[in-house]
């Protein structure tokens, strides 16, 4: 029997690479974590930027708590099983009007991983709706495998630095809206299809993303990535486990 999910959720997710939405903290506690994030901006003088974006739950302790919580890792083994590793937490955040996009791509591109297992868990920290830019899958798009990608120089106003578009055929009338309230958690594949639409709301669209492999799936980039061990055990040695947990924001051991 799953731990968090319902067998509904389950079987969703292996039909259509996605579930959505999934609450793992109350709405008053997103707000907490949203002001932490805040003040620690304003305490910099900028917004979040470049590295700061990437593995945050290294950096902020609440993110932390929040990626290794009963509440997020019991919906993760429910697709994955009880062996987890956290391979990624990255920041999200469109400004109102600012034109930020992100193109159709699959997080298999840059990722590099075989087999295609990882699932990313998108937790709100603010409304994340059409008129703010929610994610857009296309459901079933997973199945198709890694998908072969057109690169251009991209556009500042396109989060994927990259440029990247998956060659995939988009019809608008399969698209399906992951919208959020804050605290709620959508998860996704990570060869599923996906993009977001610029922020035309009033106010910033905040998420963070984690994202979870069970151990057996191997590195294919040049490039070796770290993870941290969160569940279970690793019996396979893929990923260098020198991650620790964050004992505060200015933390840089």
């Amino acid at each position: 029997m799953p731990k968090r999910l319902t067998e509904q959720q389950v079987e969703q997710y292996k039909r259509d690479g996605f579930v959505s939405p999934v609450r793992v903290i109350s709405e008053d506690d997103a707000a907490k974590f949203r002001e932490k994030l805040q003040e620690f901006e304003t305490a910099q003088g900028a917004a979040i930027h470049g590295t700061q974006k990437t593995k945050c739950s290294l950096l902020f302790p609440w993110a932390y708590e929040l990626f290794t919580s009963d509440a997020v890792l019991d919906a993760v083994e429910d697709l994955i099983g009880p062996n987890i590793l956290q391979y990624q937490c990255g920041v999200w955040i469109k400004e109102p009007e600012s034109g930020s996009y992100v193109s159709w791509h699959q997080d298999s591109t840059y990722y590099g991983m075989d087999p295609l297992e990882l699932v990313s868990g998108w937790v709100a920290l603010s409304p994340a709706t059409a008129e703010t830019g929610c994610m857009q899958v296309l459901p079933g798009s997973h199945k198709a495998g890694q998908l072969p990608v057109d690169y251009t120089e991209g556009s500042d106003d396109n989060l994927l630095a990259s440029g990247q578009a998956t060659r995939y055929p988009v019809d608008e009338s399969q698209i399906a809206l992951m919208e959020l309230q804050p605290g709620e958690m959508s998860l996704h594949h990570v060869a599923l299809v996906h993009s977001s639409r610029p922020n035309h709301g009033a106010d910033r669209r905040i998420g963070i993303a984690g994202g979870y492999l069970p151990p057996h799936v191997a590195q294919t980039t040049d490039l070796k990535a770290s993870a941290m061990l969160v569940r279970g055990e690793d019996n396979y040695g893929h990923y260098p486990l020198i991650e620790q947990p964050p004992r505060g924001v200015d933390d840089t051991a």
